[in-house]
């Protein structure tokens, strides 16, 4: 039966559909995010396109008064296997459940593919090719050192050709690689090109459907924009079982994989790659290291961060200077924007220093994200030093959340802190209030 093509209209944060364009999502009362669709719904004569199948329920008392099949005889869950990387194991919980999505998102030549590839080359699976030929992938393999005899490529960008390949190879294949969503195209959708936001859902959905079906893992990698989101929908991370960010400066040599979302493991941890010659090395938490200097110096300041159970010392640098433009500049990097703000007005409020007339810069050495409020007192130490234009003391860690009053707030797992600083050699300082930082310069 011929179907007829209708437009709707789709907010690109939320996903929510609409008959009619407006300014504002209804739903996520985002502006200017509707974009219109082409999409094949209903036949002629009103009936929808998708067959209509009988769901069989099933009662999990039921299931469980049963001996689980699913363990072995030493207690280990057959549905569960691991990487062989630790670092993967402990972003993931305790490795990769069968049947899991991953969508695994990082900025263009993070290294990605490189880690994928890796993955494969100590588990073995499929590597479906949307953007290279299996030529340049051999190559990569190559430059790794690992096994070809591991790797299956399909060079395809349709989502319906993977889901024949998987039916046919059933029990074969742990793990699919689809690198990647934004260059998969779904029949089932019948219009839109790949990278279209009708199109990543549609080949999201499908890929899903897939997994759980068939048991397989997928990963889907997928590109962010310039602002750090995931190109696509936003309700693309929802379909997900897991959320994977790969982070880092393009030219360092550290990277950070964080876990955003998972229905399987903790959502606090953290992997800590560094990128070599031939590809990513695993770093323990003894080598983690993200400080530049071991001399204070001015504008900088030295903390401790929890990343999960993962305490990691990091460098905070901070460049105050006269600003000569009516609106003075803030620039913050690895912290979030408002959070920087609100500590430079609590630092200019209690510390006395006239900040309304300077341009602050704060980074964070290394190229990581931090969300730890621990790291507050560290950023505004680095920004009285360097009003100051003098260094702090000497292998002192600065390790508190500030409050709106500028008091100093006891942190999560502060004495596990205290003690990870002190078998460092260095001396976490106790201060109740910002106040008291003029007295270490």
């Amino acid at each position: 039966m011929k179907r007829v093509s209708e437009t709707i209209f789709v907010c690109s944060s939320c996903g929510n559909e609409f008959s009619k364009w407006s300014g504002q999502c209804s739903a996520c009362h985002e502006w200017n995010s509707l974009r219109e669709v082409k999409s094949l719904g209903k036949d002629i004569k009103g009936r929808t396109s998708r067959s209509v199948r009988t769901g069989e329920i099933k009662n999990l008392g039921k299931i469980q008064s049963t001996p689980n099949p699913s363990f072995d005889k030493e207690g280990n869950n057959k549905n569960i296997f691991s990487t062989s990387i630790k670092e993967f194991d402990r972003v993931l919980g305790k490795g990769i459940v069968r049947g899991q999505v991953v969508l695994f998102a990082g900025e263009p030549g993070i290294g990605k593919s490189t880690l994928l590839t890796q993955l494969l080359g100590k588990v073995g699976g499929l590597y479906i090719a949307g953007e290279e030929t299996s030529e340049q992938i051999a190559i990569r393999v190559d430059r790794l050192g690992l096994d070809k005899g591991k790797f299956d490529i399909l060079e395809t960008n349709i989502v319906e050709e993977i889901g024949e390949v998987i039916e046919r190879t059933k029990n074969v294949f742990k793990i699919v690689v689809v690198d990647s969503i934004q260059m998969m195209v779904s029949y089932a959708e019948g219009s839109g090109t790949p990278g279209s936001i009708s199109q990543i859902r549609q080949s999201t959905f499908r890929l899903v459907e897939m997994a759980k079906k068939s048991g397989v893992a997928v990963f889907i990698v997928g590109h962010v924009t310039k602002d750090g989101e995931i190109a696509g929908p936003k309700m693309l991370e929802h379909m997900v079982d897991t959320v994977l960010y790969f982070e880092g400066e393009r030219n360092g040599e550290l990277r950070i994989l964080r876990v955003d979302k998972n229905r399987f493991g903790p959502t606090d941890e953290v992997g800590v790659f560094k990128m070599e010659e031939k590809g990513l090395r695993e770093i323990s938490s003894e080598e983690v290291s993200l400080i530049d200097s071991k001399v204070s110096q001015i504008g900088s300041t030295v903390s401790l961060v929890m990343e999960g159970t993962r305490p990691i010392l990091v460098e905070i640098q901070a460049l105050v200077t006269e600003s000569f433009s009516p609106v003075p500049k803030r620039i913050f990097s690895g912290i979030d924007f408002n959070r920087g703000q609100l500590l430079v007005a609590v630092a200019q409020k209690v510390l006395g220093i006239p900040l309304y007339k300077e341009d602050v810069f704060v980074t964070v050495s290394g190229g990581i994200k931090i969300s730890d409020p621990g790291v507050d007192l560290a950023v505004i130490g680095a920004i009285y030093s360097s009003y100051k234009d003098k260094a702090l003391k000497n292998k002192m860690v600065l390790v508190g959340e500030v409050s709106l009053l500028g008091q100093v707030r006891k942190v999560k797992m502060a004495e596990k802190r205290a003690k990870e600083i002190k078998s460092l050699g260095r001396e976490m300082l106790i201060i109740n209030s910002i106040g008291e930082l003029k007295k270490l310069v």
